[in-house]
């Protein structure tokens, strides 16, 4: 389903959405209790919501 008007995500859910991004970054090697909770959360959510957390993943990934 495409959106034709993306919605402007709230800087709270931005917040969260970076930490939840973060904790996976660091979790990725080491726990994947923490891992399949993150996934399980991000499966979830709205697409909006998943397609912001992917970007901000991607972009989090690439610089680790």
């Amino acid at each position: 389903m495409t959106n034709t008007n993306p919605v402007e995500l709230t800087d709270a859910q931005k917040e969260a959405i970076e930490a939840m991004v973060t904790d996976r970054i660091n979790a990725m090697n080491n726990d994947k209790v923490l891992c399949d909770a993150i996934d399980t959360k991000v499966h979830e959510m709205e697409e909006h919501l998943k397609e912001y957390f992917h970007k901000r993943f991607h972009f989090h990934s690439n610089k680790a």
